[in-house]
């Protein structure tokens, strides 16, 4: 069997989420986007309120992840953001809060990982890559031009961000998306990702062999078939995966019937 496919996760795999690097997290951003907003409209609300709505939104994503791994609607977040508030928001006014709560300023300055841009096209040359992302109030068009405006867009030849395909992470949905697109089975792919629970778990359920990108050293007894903890140790971990993978017997067919 030979490796033929690659698929990535965005978040904290090829690109940092907001505010990881920092002392404001996407949290803060956000909630200090609520309270701008809302003071333009003559509502004055202090950091802690905003903050309270922001995590009352929250707490519904993380809800649909936990009931059946569906993508929660924008709309369903900024229901809970107002009714936190107690304020009305109209059709205009609840298109740009979630305009605002895109963080897109923010967002598209952030720079790829160390290894990302010098690893991508070599990779490229030799698999078929593809995207496989969790997003919510930023939009899978935003991580696409962010890819764009650092060259890599065109490296890929799939996308399946969870607000385009209704489905969470490690739901069946988004990992077989992938791989009708990139035209590969289960057995022939890689997916890469930081998340035990999402990634790693989602591939290997689908039959993918899995890495684990782990950062920090947390994940000791992780499930996947590689542990790094940088992009530029992809490069070898793929290597001896590919030829594990050469290595491995293939899967008898199946006897003709007589």
């Amino acid at each position: 069997m030979n490796l033929r496919a690659i698929t990535f996760d965005f978040w904290d795999t090829l690109f940092p989420r907001l505010g990881r690097d920092t002392d404001r997290g996407v949290a803060e951003v956000r909630s200090e986007a609520i309270r701008a907003f809302m003071a333009e409209r003559d509502g004055v609300f202090s950091l802690e309120q905003c903050r309270a709505a922001y995590d009352a939104a929250d707490r519904g994503h993380l809800d649909h992840w936990l009931s059946g791994m569906r993508q929660p609607a924008v709309d369903e977040a900024l229901d809970a953001i107002s009714g936190e508030l107690s304020v009305k928001l109209e059709r205009k006014e609840r298109s740009e809060l979630a305009s605002r709560l895109q963080c897109r300023p923010e967002v598209e300055r952030i720079e790829s990982f160390p290894g990302v841009k010098e690893l991508l096209p070599a990779l490229a040359g030799r698999f078929r890559l593809g995207i496989i992302s969790d997003t919510w109030l930023t939009p899978g068009t935003v991580p696409r031009l962010m890819l764009e405006r650092h060259g890599l867009l065109g490296w890929f030849s799939a996308f399946v961000f969870s607000d385009e395909s209704g489905f969470l992470k490690p739901h069946e949905r988004p990992f077989q998306l992938a791989l009708a697109a990139l035209d590969v089975a289960p057995e022939e792919t890689v997916h890469v990702g930081d998340s035990e629970r999402r990634d790693v778990v989602g591939a290997l359920d689908q039959g993918m062999t899995a890495v684990l990108l782990d950062w920090n050293g947390q994940h000791d007894a992780s499930r996947a078939h590689a542990v790094i903890r940088d992009f530029p140790a992809l490069g070898p971990a793929l290597e001896q995966l590919a030829a594990r993978l050469q290595a491995a017997p293939r899967p008898r067919e199946p006897a003709e019937n007589k």
